[in-house]
């Protein structure tokens, strides 16, 4: 097991001086392959808290993770100096807002900057460089640019080759999607999931879009008032009586056939996923 979360609890302190729970008791396991998470929730329920805690940018009020074998509490480095920077290695973190990733004048001198910092050799991160922004959608001559003139979508895709530049083990994405076209939004789901399938490499992606995670997950964490409420798959998610009670949205393909079966007075004995297979449910019942 990669990631292990045992009864982590963490509190924001508040103006009035009292401390604000963002994760209750949150007990959770993550591969170290083979899985490609969605985490959903409504905003403040805690789900940026908790992937900070994967790769030890936030340490549990109470409780611990185990990130790859090293035991972080509260007051880890109390006693024994733990070197963080080979987890943080190993489990790549690309926050919401790209901004906050983004320091140096050229985008090349951006992406280079994780891998340098672990070690890796000048000549080597930019050849890395350079295959991770054609991954990511842009060419090689936006490395010579600088990442404060690019557009809004142009530096969410920067931010995002610069983690991949690190190669890490399991890739968490903050919101990678949002701000995004939809051609640029499944342009880069696709990334993704090949990443996920080619490499098997564990993906973690927070999102509010239920088609995405109805399309891609192949499990789903949905955080509510800073607690883990729902580790399963989609299916079983939507068809939860508590997506009411967790205030999320259904997937439109779910909210299409859902109004056909209201319609046409039918039921399907499974839901689709798509519109192909939509059709080939309707060819069986009319």
């Amino acid at each position: 097991m990669a990631i292990k979360f045992e009864q982590v609890n963490y509190l924001y302190p508040s103006f009035d001086g009292s401390n604000f729970s963002a994760l209750e008791n949150i007990d959770l396991e993550i591969s170290e392959k083979g899985e490609f998470i969605t985490l959903i929730g409504e905003t403040g329920s805690g789900k940026s808290t908790l992937v900070q805690h994967m790769n030890a940018l936030l340490r549990p009020a109470t409780g611990s993770v185990t990130i790859y074998g090293i035991k972080i509490q509260k007051n880890t480095n109390k006693n024994k100096k733990i070197k963080l920077n080979p987890l943080r290695q190993k489990v790549g973190l690309v926050f919401q807002f790209p901004e906050y990733q983004l320091f140096e004048e050229t985008v090349l001198k951006d992406i280079i900057f994780g891998p340098k910092n672990f070690g890796v050799k000048e000549d080597v991160a930019i050849e890395r460089a350079k295959e991770v922004i054609k991954l990511v959608g842009l060419t090689e001559e936006y490395l010579e640019r600088s990442p404060f003139n690019l557009s809004g979508g142009e530096k969410k895709r920067v931010s995002i080759a610069g983690i991949l530049a690190m190669e890490p083990d399991i890739l968490v994405l903050d919101e990678p999607t949002s701000g995004l076209d939809p051609k640029g939004r499944d342009a880069l789901l696709e990334l993704f999931t090949e990443i996920h399938k080619k490499l098997d490499k564990t993906v973690i992606i927070i999102t509010h879009d239920m088609n995405t995670v109805y399309k891609y997950a192949t499990r789903v964490l949905v955080m509510h008032d800073s607690e883990l409420v729902f580790d399963g798959n989609a299916s079983e998610l939507f068809k939860s009586e508590n997506i009411v009670k967790w205030n999320l949205d259904l997937p439109d393909i779910i909210e299409i056939t859902n109004q056909l079966e209201k319609k046409l007075d039918i039921s399907f004995n499974t839901k689709p996923h798509n519109v192909d297979e939509l059709f080939k449910l309707m060819k069986g019942v009319l």
